[in-house]
C-alpha cells in the first residue's frame, strides 16, 4: 500500500516542468529582484571560497559551519546536517543541468568523498557499529572531536539518513544510462549508503536529540522524516543494482515510518509538532517550530502533487501548519507584534528557544518563504489549487471570501489566491532584505526587539536557506525523491527571466580555478 500510495499520486500528477507559468509579478517584484541580485553573488562567493575545502582551510568536501569567528572558535567545525543540506542543492542541480558544470560535479565528488570519510570516524559516539554512524560533528579535517561544547546534541539520529539519502540522489544520477556508471554504484557506492541503511532499519524507533539547541531527546518528525525518504531511495537503488536482497526490509520499514510520521499531526490545532517531547512543564516542547517546514522543502517533489501524508508544500497539513507556526511567531516577538497587518513575521527556531535569547532567524524565515514559491509551482504544474476545510484559514488571510472546494487555473479565484500568495511571500523577501547587513552576509539572528543583526556571520544554515529560496523564486524544479529520475526536474518556465534573478545558487564563475581532489575510495 505504501508504494502504491506514492505511485498512485505520481501518475495522477506528472506534468513537464515546461508547463509552468512564470509568477505574475507584483509591487514587491523589483524590490525582490534587487536584493536577490546583490545577495546570491555575495553569498555564492562565501559558499564556495570561504566556507567550503581547502580554501576554507578544511579537508575537501568539508563544509564549515559558519565563518571563523573569535568568540566562538568551538564552532569552526563540520556538522554533517548542515553540510546535506548544500550538497542536496548542489544535486538537485547537477541533475537538472545535466552535469554541464565540471566544477560542481568535482565539489560533489568531494563532498562524496567527505560523507564516507565521516562514517569511519571512531568518536565520542562510538566506531562504525556502536554508534559512531550517528556522530554530528567533525573538526576541519574529519577528525574526531572531543570538545563537548563543540558538538551540542551530537550523537544525532538524522546523519546516517540525510548522509544515506545524499547518497542515493547522488547514486540516482549516475545510474542514468547516458551516466554509464552502474558498476561504481553497486561496487563503491552502494557499501556506504547500505551502511547507513542497516543502521536506520535496525536503530529508526530510537530516541536521540534533535536537531536544535538545547536538543530534547525523544522522538523527532525531521528525523522519522529523512529516514523515512533514506529506506525508501536506498530500496529504489538497491533494485536498480541487483542488490535487492534486503530491499523488501527498507520497503517495510519506510512503509512504518511514513505512518509514524502521521502520530505527529496535531488534529486539534492543525500544525504537524516537531517532537514527541512535548510537556513543556518538564523541559519539553510546545512542539511548536520550523523544522516541519524544513521538511516540506527539503521533500519537495511536484510529482506527489499535494500529498498530506508526505508533507509536501501546498499540502492542507502543511500550509495549515504553517499558518499556526506564523501565529505563533507573531504573538513570541517583540518586532512582529510592531509590524503593520499583513506584514509576514520573523520566524524562529521553535517557540521555546532561548539561544542567545531566542532571536528571529534568517533560515527559518526564508524557509516560510521557500515553501510558498514551492506550493505555487506545483498549483501550477497540476494546473488547480485545492482549499480544504483544513487549509481555509490559510486561504482566508488572502481572500476572505474563499469556500472549500478546487479552484482551475485561469479562474477568477485561482488568480486572487496565487497572485495574494506571491505578493506575500515576496514581501518575506522584502522584510529580510531591510535585516540584511550592508555587505549582504547576514549574522546569526535579527534582535527580537530592535532588529539588529546579531551574532557570528556567514552562518552556514542562513546561506544556504538564501540560496535555495532563491532557486525556487527562479521556478526550480528538483528531481523526483519519491520516484526516481528527473522527472520534472529543471527549471520551470521562464520563471527567473520574468520576475527573478537567474535562480541557481550555483556559479561557474565563483568555483573557477578550484582543482578536483576526489581519489577512489
Amino acid at each position: 500500500m505504501y508504494l502504491l500510495h506514492l505511485l498512485t499520486i505520481a501518475a495522477a500528477n506528472w506534468v513537464v516542468a515546461t508547463a509552468f507559468s512564470p509568477f505574475e509579478p507584483t509591487k514587491h517584484t523589483s524590490a525582490v529582484r534587487s536584493y536577490l541580485e546583490h545577495l546570491i553573488p555575495v553569498l555564492n562567493d562565501v559558499l564556495l571560497r570561504q566556507l567550503t575545502g581547502p580554501e576554507a582551510g578544511a579537508d575537501p568536501g568539508v563544509i564549515l559551519t559558519l565563518l571563523p569567528d573569535p568568540d566562538h572558535p568551538e564552532w569552526n567545525v563540520y556538522w554533517v546536517r548542515d553540510g546535506c543540506l548544500v550538497y542536496n542543492s548542489w544535486l538537485n542541480e547537477l541533475v537538472a543541468h545535466d552535469d554541464k558544470s565540471p566544477h560542481l560535479r568535482q565539489f560533489i565528488d568531494d563532498a562524496v568523498h567527505a560523507l564516507v570519510r565521516t562514517q569511519h570516524v571512531t568518536s565520542i559516539a562510538g566506531n562504525i557499529f556502536t554508534g559512531g554512524l550517528e556522530e554530528a560533528a567533525f573538526d576541519v579535517h574529519l577528525g574526531r572531536i572531543l570538545n563537548l561544547a563543540a558538538r551540542p546534541g551530537s550523537p544525532a539520529a538524522d546523519g546516517p539518513p540525510f548522509r544515506a539519502a545524499t547518497l542515493t540522489k547522488y547514486a540516482d544520477w549516475l545510474l542514468e544510462a547516458e551516466q554509464g556508471n552502474g558498476t561504481w554504484v553497486a561496487d563503491v557506492l552502494w557499501p556506504s549508503i547500505e551502511l547507513d541503511l542497516q543502521w536506520i532499519s535496525l536503530h529508526w524507533n530510537e530516541s536521540s536529540w534533535d536537531l536544535w539547541w538545547p536538543p530534547v531527546w525523544g522522538g523527532s518528525f525531521w528525523t522519522a522524516s529523512l529516514q523515512h525518504r533514506a529506506l525508501h531511495t536506498g530500496a529504489r537503488i538497491a533494485h536498480s543494482i541487483g542488490r535487492g536482497e534486503n530491499a523488501a526490509e527498507y520497503e517495510n520499514r519506510a512503509s512504518v515510518i511514513l505512518d509514524y510520521l502521521q502520530t505527529f499531526w496535531n488534529e486539534e490545532e492543525g500544525f504537524m509538532t516537531e517532537t514527541t517531547v512535548t510537556d513543556v512543564s518538564t523541559g519539553g516542547r510546545s512542539g511548536l517550530g520550523v523544522a516541519p517546514l524544513t521538511v516540506s522543502i527539503l521533500n519537495f517533489d511536484p510529482s506527489l502533487g499535494c500529498d498530506s501524508v508526505t508533507f509536501q508544500p501546498c499540502s492542507d497539513r502543511a500550509l495549515s501548519s504553517l499558518q499556526v507556526v506564523n501565529d505563533a511567531f507573531w504573538e513570541l516577538f517583540p518586532i512582529n507584534q510592531r509590524a503593520p497587518a499583513g506584514q509576514p513575521p520573523l520566524l524562529g527556531f521553535y517557540l521555546e528557544e532561548q539561544l542567545f535569547g531566542g532571536h528571529p532567524q534568517h533560515f527559518s524565515t526564508y524557509n516560510a518563504a521557500e515553501q510558498l514559491f514551492d506550493a505555487l509551482i506545483t498549483w501550477d504544474l497540476l494546473g488547480e489549487l485545492a482549499v480544504t476545510d483544513l487549509s481555509l484559514k490559510f486561504f482566508q488571510q488572502f481572500d476572505k471570501g474563499i469556500r472549500t472546494g478546487t479552484y482551475p487555473k485561469g479562474s477568477a479565484a485561482y488568480a486572487r489566491l496565487t497572485r495574494a500568495i506571491t505578493e506575500h511571500a515576496e514581501m518575506t523577501l522584502v522584510l529580510l532584505a531591510r535585516y540584511t547587513p550592508a555587505d549582504y552576509v547576514p549574522l546569526m539572528w535579527i534582535d527580537k526587539d530592535t532588529g539588529e543583526p546579531g551574532g557570528p556571520r556567514g552562518v552556514l544554515r542562513n546561506t544556504i536557506a538564501a540560496l535555495d529560496v532563491d532557486h525556487a523564486y527562479g521556478g526550480f524544479v528538483p528531481p523526483s525523491w519519491a520516484n526516481g529520475g528527473r522527472r520534472v526536474a529543471g527549471r520551470a518556465g521562464n520563471a527567473s527571466e520574468s520576475q527573478g534573478v537567474e535562480g541557481s545558487l550555483w556559479r561557474d564563475d565563483a568555483a573557477a580555478g578550484f582543482q578536483t581532489r576526489f581519489d577512489a575510495f
